[in-house]
């Protein structure tokens, strides 16, 4: 069976299985659209974050931060530079505005599109601020005065990732029958996920990912930790946290791990917050499928070309998986496992369709859950292969030593588990990663048997943290306790700035700490389906209600 929303270079490169069924009419369809946007460019989508009356500090903030600042009066635009705020009012030069904002007018109410192809390339809306004004001073040399209350209306121009990425899926499967039935896998996708955070690089705030991801009831409330870009000559830091999905949203605590360090050295924390110094990566010598097909060339770097689920058997595997065989560990006595993966759209799609089996009884699930042992719910998940967990080959049989914890959907994450290698380990070394069957997609894993260095590591607490309406919360980020930011609409979001220590080594990296959990926002209806829920109380029926699911869309589709 050949996953629905296959990476299009994995079908490219990858092309035994182009020979399975399911879908397999949509593959030409698949080719075409993905070569077409290679060449020419995807649409990409932004929103519109607005306030009115910005204060005086706002206004400042967004022109220190380098922003693009435009003038709209009596349905005119210009752009305003050698900004100045002071005395409540704003000074700047004016100019033509020479830029189309897009193909279509700007609507505030919905996403809007833009290009990011070289022949027209639009990037520069997401770099915009947008002033309404009422009223304005026209001085000497196209000099302007602009009273800050006169400015009625303040637009910021955000990237839309939802609706950026689900525009991807929904393009690139064309306009075919079975497109109507994937469409609630992209709807899935604007209810299911995490907090959004973005980073800041100088012009733009840039995706890095996702936090806490799978939290989704307070008992599963959890650390989280997020390797974040690193850019030139910083001495602050500023990221955004944003909800953009149907879930209300709980942070307990951002901070961040700043660790200097040598050169040629990667860094990455696991999910315990342990440090590690990953100096002497070695790729595996070969990797291999639980159905047994080579894929050790998806494994080697970190490229996008992934492994995902795929079968032509009749009955679909509930479990899926590769094994990996790294060189030999010698006398090591720990393996630091590496990888570059994330959880597939399957995965929120189908936990979406668990919980519409409840009905009009969701609700009272949902509340219920909040009594439950985090025990409980962790073994849940791993009774149906829903994290990604790790096997090690002792005295001949595979052993189970830890697990991934999810990493959500939206992009590729760096991760690590340090293996303790107690001497009747296979040789040279084997390691199987497990997971039910189309619910995660495999980039890259590497080994290293090195230990770790020295470095230079600091925990720099939040120094701002401001709202989309401008409320300080710096207080609910700042400490592990009872105090969350809770951000329960899709347009809610806070810029939160760090100070960063001076650098003492060659080179440094930046981990995102946070704790918190989340709620999903359902609205199923009808009577609840208890036969059906009971059975997953049994180990790996998860993976076996994807499977049914699958094989309805592949009835569908056909």
């Amino acid at each position: 069976m050949k996953p629905i929303l296959k990476i299009i270079k994995t079908e490219m490169t990858h092309s035994s299985l182009l020979s399975t069924k399911i879908f397999r009419k949509w593959t030409a369809v698949i080719l075409v659209f993905a070569l077409f946007n290679l060449i020419g460019g995807c649409y990409n989508y932004f929103k519109i974050n607005s306030s009115p009356q910005p204060s005086t500090e706002t206004i400042t903030s967004l022109s220190d931060a380098g922003k693009t600042i435009i003038i709209h009066f009596n349905n005119k635009m210009w752009l305003l530079s050698d900004v100045l705020v002071k005395n409540n009012s704003v000074l700047g030069t004016l100019s033509e505005y020479d830029k189309p904002p897009t193909f279509k007018p700007v609507k505030a109410d919905r996403p809007n599109r833009y290009l990011t192809r070289a022949s027209n390339n639009q990037r520069f809306l997401l770099n915009e601020v947008h002033l309404y004004l009422d009223e304005f001073t026209q001085m000497e040399n196209s000099k302007v005065s602009i009273p800050v209350s006169a400015i009625n209306k303040l637009e910021i121009y955000d990237r839309d990732t939802a609706t950026t990425v689900g525009s991807y899926f929904l393009g690139t499967l064309g306009y075919t029958a079975a497109a109507i039935v994937v469409i609630g896998v992209i709807v899935a996708l604007t209810k299911e996920s995490c907090p959004f955070i973005y980073t800041w690089d100088g012009e733009n705030y840039q995706f890095s990912g996702e936090i806490y991801s799978g939290s989704i009831h307070k008992p599963l409330e959890r650390n989280d930790y997020l390797k974040l870009a690193t850019y030139h000559n910083q001495q602050s830091y500023s990221l955004k946290i944003t909800n953009e999905v149907r879930e209300i949203q709980h942070t307990n605590l951002l901070e961040l791990l700043v660790i200097d360090h040598h050169e040629n050295t990667t860094i990455l924390t696991d999910k315990n917050g342990q440090i590690h110094c990953l100096s002497h990566t070695m790729v595996p010598n070969s990797a291999t499928s639980l159905s047994g097909e080579n894929v050790t060339e998806l494994m080697s770097s970190k490229d996008d070309l992934f492994y995902q689920s795929a079968s032509t058997q009749p009955d679909l595997p509930v479990k899926d998986g590769v094994i990996l065989e790294f060189p030999n560990q010698g006398k090591a006595r720990t393996a630091k496992l590496a990888i570059h993966a994330k959880n597939s759209i399957m995965l929120d799609y189908m936990i979406g369709q668990f919980q519409d089996l409840f009905g009009k009884a969701y609700k009272g699930y949902m509340k219920r859950q909040q009594d439950a042992t985090e025990g409980q719910m962790r073994q849940w998940a791993l009774n149906q292969g829903i994290p990604l967990s790790v096997y090690v080959e002792r005295d001949r049989k595979w052993e189970f030593v830890d697990y991934f914890n999810i990493a959500g959907p939206m992009k590729f994450k760096d991760d690590v588990l340090s293996i303790p290698l107690r001497g009747n380990e296979t040789v040279p070394l084997k390691v199987k990663m497990e997971y039910g069957s189309f619910l995660w997609e495999i980039d890259y894993a590497a080994v290293d048997y090195s230990t770790n260095e020295e470095v230079k590591s600091y925990t720099v607490p939040i120094k701002t943290a401001i709202s989309e309406n401008q409320k300080d919360v710096t207080s609910l980020l700042l400490n592990d306790d009872l105090k969350y930011y809770t951000q329960p609409s899709m347009d809610n979001a806070a810029i939160v700035t760090f100070d960063l220590p001076e650098l003492t080594h060659q080179e440094r990296t930046i981990i995102l700490h946070s704790k918190g959990w989340y709620e999903i926002i359902r609205d199923p209806v009808g009577k609840p389906d208890i036969d059906k829920l009971k059975a997953f109380r049994n180990p790996g029926h998860f993976n076996q209600f994807v499977n049914n699911q699958l094989k309805q869309l592949e009835q569908q589709a056909n």
